[in-house]
């Protein structure tokens, strides 16, 4: 296995600890986030930099998370 496959099968076991323990608000935007670092691991983002192409799912994953701490 790659560096790149470990890598995301690392984030894949992540995003479902995430909907397993967390709030399920943070379901969504979280496998978001991880599909959106997936293309960019895989060059799935044809011209747009990788900063530019995770910064919707990131702060939407980043605004549920606090939304979701908040709330405890």
């Amino acid at each position: 296995m790659s560096g790149a496959q470990a890598l995301m099968t690392t984030l894949w076991t992540a995003d479902r600890g995430i909907a397993l323990l967390c709030d399920p608000d943070l379901e969504g935007p979280a496998r978001a986030y991880a599909r959106a670092l997936n293309q960019a691991v895989w060059r799935e983002i044809g011209d747009v930099e990788v900063n530019e192409h995770l910064e919707e799912h990131k702060n939407a994953f980043m605004t549920a998370a606090r939304a979701s701490l908040a709330r405890i």
